[in-house]
């Protein structure tokens, strides 16, 4: 299977500015106000900067200034009604650190993992999301050198080792924000790959914290979903409206043809690098029963129709489809390519790279 193109992307991505832009939640054992202590280095000498502590859930922001000099934090304190995992970064984005734990006592910064996350201590939550992030590190550094070195695995073994990794600090943590941020940050390749898999993570997580952690309801929704859109399920109908006309995704599933749709915009590079491939199995298989559509999400949709000039792309497009009608699918992240059947059941979803055209040769044999 095309792990690389797939659960590795995935997961390798992790150790970038990944999707959690901080949350605030009350841990069992710390209630009430906490005043916090920031000190150390950012691990970059050359920086004499401001940078912006900000913090978002549930609707609420926080925001502070911090100096940096030579590398240096100038301290800062501060109070906060709970505590919070929050980020560094500076105007122009050049410099972006993340997970870094405000509690009772002073957190120190001692320069970054891999060039993003905090290595951070002070106190024995921050110690311990070090130790976290740096086993997060170590296994995605494994599974790097293990894509690089060209010899054979697939994404079951990735998903395996992911779901190992997520479950110890899970129940390590399942009253704190560590729990809560391993599930919204490390566990997407497991529940890609099963939704219900998902859900038994998250119920590891007090339920206190997930019914008032607005980030872990939303995903618990996107899981929910993925798993009511899953293989076997039937397909479910949106439309969207350009030019005063009205397209409906009914206008070509379950019509009697296997259809492939692709959810993808023009400005999405990985989208861009899978469109031969979907190119190529539309010329191959077009004659023996297969539809293939495009749907533009999220796109300047002139833009999109001159790229598919350009490249011509010889299928039809739906166009100005939003994330209201991606979420009915549960897609957060595009492309994302789903397979239906004749009469409008879900066949495969997550298609990737040579997925296509082994699950297409499956059916067109």
């Amino acid at each position: 299977m095309n792990t690389k193109h797939n659960f590795l992307t995935i997961f390798t991505a992790l150790f970038a500015v990944v999707a959690l832009m901080g949350c605030a939640q009350k841990a069992k054992q710390e209630q009430g106000p906490i005043h916090y202590r920031i000190e150390g280095n950012i691990g970059r000498p050359e920086v004499t900067d401001t940078l912006f502590i900000r913090e978002q859930c549930n609707d609420t922001q926080f925001a502070d200034t911090i100096f940096v000099v030579n590398g240096e934090i100038v301290p800062v304190e501060g109070t906060l009604p709970e505590p919070a995992i929050v980020n560094l970064w500076n105007n122009n984005y050049s410099i972006q650190i993340i997970h870094i734990l405000l509690t009772d006592g002073t957190t120190r910064i001692n320069g970054t993992i891999d060039k993003h996350v905090a290595r951070q201590s002070g106190t024995p939550l921050s110690e311990a999301l070090t130790k976290m992030e740096e086993e997060c590190y170590a296994l995605v550094q494994d599974i790097r050198n293990a894509a690089d070195s060209g010899k054979p695995y697939d994404d079951d073994v990735v998903a395996v080792r992911v779901d190992s990794f997520v479950t110890k600090h899970i129940s390590a943590h399942p009253n704190d924000l560590i729990g809560v941020l391993t599930f919204l940050d490390y566990s997407d390749v497991v529940w890609y790959k099963s939704p219900k898999r998902g859900l038994e993570l998250l119920s590891m997580i007090d339920s206190s914290l997930v019914a008032k952690e607005q980030k872990l309801l939303n995903t618990k929704g996107r899981i929910t979903t993925r798993l009511s859109t899953g293989v076997g399920a039937m397909f479910r109908d949106f439309s969207a409206e350009y030019e005063g006309k009205e397209q409906h995704l009914s206008d070509y599933v379950g019509r009697g043809q296997y259809v492939l749709v692709d959810f993808w915009a023009h400005w999405c590079r990985p989208c861009r690098e899978e469109n031969p491939n979907i190119v190529a199995a539309y010329n191959k298989y077009k004659d023996k029963g297969l539809q293939v559509l495009g749907v533009d999400s999220n796109d300047d949709t002139e833009l999109c129709k001159k790229y598919i000039s350009e490249q011509k792309i010889p299928y039809p497009q739906m166009f100005n489809v939003k994330q209201t009608e991606l979420d009915i699918y549960g897609i957060d992240g595009i492309p994302h390519i789903i397979l239906f059947g004749p009469d409008g059941t879900i066949l495969a979803r997550d298609l990737r790279g040579d997925e296509i055209e082994k699950k297409l040769s499956e059916i067109f044999k």
